[in-house]
C-alpha cells in the first residue's frame, strides 16, 4: 500500500493481472475464487483483487501467525 499524505491508496488488480502475478492462469483463479480460496473483491460482475491481500495471501502459514 502506498501512503501519500496520510491517506492509503489501495491498488486493486483485474484477474489477468492477479493471474500474472501469481502466474496462474486466469481459469484457475476463476476456480480458486469459485471455492473462496483467495481474497477478492466484486464490483457489480467485475472481480478485483487487492494488491495487499494477494501478498499477504501468498505468504507461508507459520509467517501469518508470527505477525
Amino acid at each position: 500500500m502506498n501512503t501519500t499524505g496520510g491517506t492509503v491508496q489501495t491498488r486493486f488488480l483485474t484477474v489477468d493481472e492477479a493471474a500474472q502475478l501469481l502466474r496462474l492462469a486466469p481459469k484457475t483463479l476463476y476456480s480458486l475464487v469459485s471455492q473462496r480460496r483467495i481474497p477478492y473483491r466484486k464490483a457489480g460482475r467485475r472481480l478485483l483483487f487487492c494488491l495487499a491481500d494477494l501478498i499477504e495471501w501468498t505468504r507461508p502459514a507459520e509467517r501469518k501467525r508470527r505477525l
